[in-house]
């Protein structure tokens, strides 16, 4: 290390630039039963910075619903049978009756014949702000897959190379498929056989070109039956532009194409109806010419010579 750095990192210029993050140093004595810790630790576990603080204190302080699991993690790391490594996120409950979470880091040095702790020191670092972002986004999380559950279409993920990791539940209600069997590419199963190559052309086409996927196919009922739906599904890219995941869903246009087909049957008995229309005139049209033709013939003969 040079030596303007070093000098430079003095031990109240380290406890400054400990305090700025907010974490709190602490050491334990283990054969002389003492621990120590600085003002910040203090302050973590809502403990006066003048106070003379013990291990039970600091542990006391923890909250109840979290304390024997953190005593049990302590034990572990000061096992001389272990890695004597110790990192345990809690609540601490504050005389006031708020809840901080802290994160506890610490390692423990052992004799030579590794028989026994001698020492355990570590940090402990407020957390709170980071469990609070973090409880918001599991709720944001369950809200979305609230939303996801109770929508009326089919919704599906996937993985980048296109395997599918999630159906909702009503795909799984009117393919009659549990998640396992329809993961993955279990759900090929239950495309109409005319319709599966086409299919899986076109998902390999897009997954491979990472473009938007759009197909009609006809998807089989849990009673047999097979329903026409239309599938489309967008990557979500990353910072890279790579894909991280595709969002597909499935909806039914089956009263469509029954319309659209009922529609082109009209038009095919319209277009039918036409020709045979168009026949009977040129029939008659032809019958009514060559009915002139004869009449104009016998009105061009001369008229027969009157008998004696």
């Amino acid at each position: 290390m040079p030596a303007s750095l070093g000098s430079a990192l003095t031990p109240e210029r380290i406890d400054a630039a400990l305090n700025a993050a907010g974490i709190g140093v602490w050491e334990m004595d283990l054969p002389a039963h003492r621990f120590t810790c600085s003002a910040r630790c203090k302050h973590l576990f809502g403990l006066l910075p003048d106070a003379d603080v013990t291990l039970a204190d600091v542990l006391g302080a923890s909250h109840p619903d979290d304390r024997a699991r953190v005593e049990q993690q302590l034990t572990q790391a000061l096992d001389p049978s272990g890695t004597g490594r110790l990192t345990v996120e809690y609540r601490v409950l504050l005389p006031e009756g708020q809840v901080r979470w802290v994160r506890t880091t610490g390692l423990a040095v052992f004799d030579a014949a590794r028989s026994q702790a001698l020492r355990f020191q570590g940090i402990t670092k407020d957390i709170t702000e980071l469990q609070t972002e973090a409880l918001r986004h599991r709720q944001r999380q369950q809200e979305l897959q609230q939303l996801v559950e109770l929508a009326p279409g089919m919704l599906w993920i996937a993985q980048p190379d296109g395997a599918v990791t999630y159906f909702n539940p009503v795909w799984l209600h009117y393919t009659g498929q549990t998640p396992a069997q329809a993961l993955a590419s279990g759900w090929q199963t239950v495309l109409h056989p005319d319709d599966l190559a086409r299919c899986l052309a076109r998902w390999t086409e897009s997954v491979r070109d990472a473009a938007p996927y759009e197909i009609e196919y006809r998807l089989r009922r849990h009673d047999g039956a097979y329903r026409w739906f239309i599938g489309r599904a967008q990557p979500l890219l990353g910072a890279a532009g790579r894909v991280q995941k595709w969002f597909g869903s499935c909806t039914d246009i089956h009263a469509q194409k029954q319309i659209e087909q009922a529609l082109r049957q009209r038009e095919d008995e319209l277009e039918r109806a036409q020709l045979d229309l168009e026949a009977k005139i040129r029939f008659r049209t032809l019958a009514l010419e060559d009915e002139a033709a004869q009449l104009r013939l016998r009105l061009t003969e001369p008229p027969a010579p009157d008998r004696p």
